[in-house]
């Protein structure tokens, strides 16, 4: 009996890292474009990005000095990084049949600009950025996110998100609304309009 259970193990071990592999493998998207250099790390291996190039689970991209790096998901989501940015790609699940769709991502550092696509529409989905500073809730939406003046800025363009960290949480949900963590661990200040000078400067830093 104790053969046979050791055996059943075995194999639920196996199936389950070979699960595990199979989602490492899964493409989720692609380089839709990309500026001077960027590149992305698999399996402790680092490769230069090009236009086209297919993106997996658990893929850290980074963008060098000057540069610019759009990534496109399968239902449609974009996600532009400025320059000297770092993101990992955690988890992504989509069927428009299917409920609990997914997507995270991680950002090490650097500016961002985020455009939800089909999954932002779905009823129930769970879409988050995470930063050093704060975690972003996106409830199907366009904002900016980086450092500006700050550790970091959030400048929402269109539907909502919520920016929590640990001393609290703020929610955007009006256009041309931002907020600000001024130092680690702060609480986001109050919904504020930006100026066209501030959201200029923003813009800038993912423009192609």
């Amino acid at each position: 009996m104790n053969v046979i259970y050791r055996v059943l193990m075995v194999l639920a071990v196996l199936m389950l890292s070979s699960e595990a592999l199979a989602q490492a493998g899964t493409t989720i998207g692609h380089v839709s474009r990309v500026k001077h250099d960027a590149t992305v790390v698999r399996g402790g291996v680092a490769s230069p990005l090009q236009t086209n190039m297919a993106l997996h689970l658990d893929d850290t991209v980074t963008t060098g000095r000057e540069a610019r790096l759009e990534v496109t998901f399968v239902d449609g989501t974009t996600l532009t990084l400025g320059e000297q940015a770092s993101i990992t790609l955690d988890s992504f699940v989509f069927s428009p049949q299917e409920t609990e769709n997914k997507l995270a991502v991680s950002v090490a550092q650097g500016v961002f600009f985020f455009v939800s696509g089909e999954m932002g529409k779905q009823p129930d989905r769970n879409m988050t950025v995470t930063t050093q500073f704060a975690t972003i809730g996106i409830r199907g939406t366009t904002f900016w996110g980086g450092p500006l003046d700050n550790p970091l800025d959030v400048l929402l363009l269109d539907g909502a998100v919520e920016v929590r960290s640990p001393g609290g949480a703020v929610i955007l949900d009006k256009p041309g609304k931002g907020t600000t963590i001024k130092a680690p661990g702060s609480q986001p200040t109050a919904p504020t309009n930006w100026p066209q000078s501030k959201r200029q400067r923003a813009f800038a830093t993912v423009a192609f």
